[in-house]
């Protein structure tokens, strides 16, 4: 059965399978063209991993943002300090 599309695996199944593509690539007895071949596959799995990754930060972006309706004291409220790349767990 052929691999599936980047585009039809979750995050975690990509991960998964970069995981699987990265031992084959530390094996000596991997030959050339099974590389070149795991390589574009861990690529596609990358692009599309990052564009998950990029609507998922969109998304909780727009559920952060202050409502237009929202008090104004609380849209104003200090927000706390994010060391994590952009993310909050609040």
């Amino acid at each position: 059965m052929p691999p599936k599309s980047p585009k039809t695996l979750t995050f975690e199944q990509s991960m998964s399978r970069l995981e699987e593509i990265s031992a084959r690539l530390e094996n000596p007895e991997t030959g050339l063209e099974e590389t070149i071949h795991l390589v574009e596959e861990g690529l596609r799995l990358v692009r599309s991993g990052r564009a998950l990754l990029d609507a998922a930060e969109l998304k909780i972006r727009t559920l952060e943002a202050p409502k237009e309706d929202a008090p104004i004291a609380k849209r104003n409220a200090p927000q706390p300090i994010d060391d994590h790349d952009g993310f909050s767990l609040i």
